[in-house]
């Protein structure tokens, strides 16, 4: 499953606001984050939407899919079922076989090039692979911005573990150093942010609850990871919430400037 043009630009503008109060968000959201088999939860099947929307977790565009990737609790990857696209929102399947906790991911790449042809400026966004393709060669003062982004959302059967965690060493990525699913209100968690693998001091962390058309104050959480890279969570009350965060890098040289956005979501259930 692979991203239009269209859609992969209109992601990374959204994106690009992540920080902003104002700003269109991209999210995964399941149905639900933790079954209990001995509640009564034999459905194996957890529906994920993938929705872009100004308030929180209203269905406003569906996202095409880039990337999916769905990890099961022993870390290999599983395939996502089902996949439909509407106009406010795309979902998908995925099965819960094995009793733990499952990663799953929508990442996307692209590049935006600006260049000079003549006294006229151009402007070009796409996939990397067709970048060379569609610079002319006689153009002038070029320069690349490369885009990563990922969205991710956590679930769990029966038992809530860590979830699987295999570092790509590109882009932002997140490693959860306690549970994030069957969570409640008062509990704590705690994450680590990578950077092209390494761990990311000092970064800033949007936390927001879902549910802002409803009041008149964001209740947005503002987090600052230490020099491992690491911040801890507690979370005020039930709801469900995203946390955002993005990293620039300047281009150098013959490097060219590289954006990462990173989101995820979690559910809080009452004590």
């Amino acid at each position: 499953m692979k991203l239009s043009i269209t859609a992969l630009g209109l992601a990374c503008l959204l994106l690009s606001a992540a920080g902003a109060a104002d700003a269109h968000r991209t999210w995964l959201l399941p149905q639900s984050a933790h079954i209990d088999a001995a509640a009564g939860g034999k459905a194996t099947l957890v529906n994920i939407d993938a929705v872009a929307s100004e308030d929180l977790f209203e269905y406003e565009i569906g996202l095409q899919l880039g990337q999916v990737l769905v990890l099961g609790p022993d870390g290999k990857p599983l395939k996502p079922e089902a996949p439909v696209t509407a106009r406010n929102r795309t979902s998908f399947e995925i099965k819960l076989e094995q009793p733990g906790t499952y990663r799953v991911s929508n990442s996307a790449e692209s590049v935006f090039a600006s260049y000079k042809l003549g006294e006229e400026t151009k402007r070009w966004r796409g996939k990397p692979a067709d970048l060379s393709a569609q610079i002319p060669a006689e153009a002038k003062d070029l320069q690349v911005t490369r885009t990563w982004m990922v969205s991710e959302t956590f679930v769990s059967k029966e038992r809530a573990g860590l979830p699987p965690f295999q570092p790509t060493k590109q882009g932002l990525e997140l490693q959860a150093l306690t549970p994030v699913t069957d969570l409640s209100n008062g509990d704590s968690s705690r994450l680590r942010l990578l950077l092209d693998g390494q761990p990311l001091p000092d970064a800033t962390v949007t936390v927001l609850r879902g549910g802002s058309r409803y009041r008149y104050k964001l209740g947005e959480l503002t987090l600052k990871t230490d020099a491992q890279g690491e911040l801890a969570i507690t979370w005020p009350e039930p709801g469900r919430y995203w946390l955002g965060l993005g990293h620039e890098v300047a281009a150098k040289g013959d490097q060219q400037a590289r954006r990462y956005r990173y989101s995820a979501t979690f559910e809080v259930l009452p004590k």
